[in-house]
């Protein structure tokens, strides 16, 4: 995570461990709160980052739709 000189965080994901055990991953803004977060949980770090990825692809490609 990379802190510019104003204070804002790099916007990245981030795999977060929970305390059953299992993952998710958290979008985090340039504020360095999470913005959003992975709907399901998964049983590895690695399951979770594979997710984490697929959903910025997704993201990436997706157009914004206006009314």
């Amino acid at each position: 995570m990379t802190e510019s000189d104003d204070g804002a965080v790099s916007p990245h994901f981030k795999v977060v461990s929970q305390k059953d055990g299992l993952f998710h991953w958290e979008l985090i803004n340039p504020h360095g709160t999470s913005a959003a977060r992975s709907m399901d949980t998964f049983a590895t770090e690695d399951e979770a980052a594979a997710n984490a990825e697929y959903a910025q692809r997704l993201i990436s490609r997706a157009p914004i739709e206006r009314p």
